[in-house]
């Protein structure tokens, strides 16, 4: 599998942590688009393909748990991680039930931010690659797949 650049989608409306966090990120190598609206992320994410988008839990125009789903929509294979400054029950149980891959707290220490960016993005493509290895399998282990030449069911004539 050859190793492919990473994009990453940061959305926040607060420009000292795009900023901060699109040094960090495009230092390590990743390909950087930043978003202060989800209304922009939305715009941007239909243009451009991301692996990962960092989406900040308060946007002006925005729930980041709602966006979430809106750009699960947009991409359906896009990790999202939740940045918040105000940690909550409420806020990790709404992130969870939108199914982010992770959680990040402000304000963001990098080496926390860097680690959860590998992690996630390599748990996502684990899940991938275990999809279509189990696609494979089912081909060769499925009766459907297997008979395919059907002219040979009838030879008992």
């Amino acid at each position: 599998m050859s190793h492919q650049i990473q994009s990453i989608l940061i959305i926040d409306d607060e420009e000292e942590i795009r900023t901060m966090v699109s040094a960090i990120l495009t230092d390590k190598g990743y390909l950087v688009e930043t978003a202060k609206s989800g209304g922009e992320a939305v715009k941007t994410s239909k243009k451009t393909s991301f692996d990962l988008a960092l989406i900040d839990i308060k946007l002006p125009d925005a729930d980041g748990t709602e966006l979430l789903k809106r750009l699960r929509e947009i991409q359906p294979k896009i990790a999202t991680i939740i940045l918040t400054g105000q940690p909550s029950i409420e806020n990790a149980i709404k992130s969870v039930n939108n199914k982010a891959d992770a959680y990040i707290l402000k304000p963001i220490d990098a080496h926390t931010l860097l680690e959860t960016i590998k992690r996630t993005l390599a748990e996502k493509n684990n899940a991938y690659f275990q999809m279509f290895t189990e696609v494979e399998r089912a081909k060769t282990s499925t009766p459907i797949f297997k008979y395919q030449t059907p002219d040979k069911w009838y030879q008992n004539k």
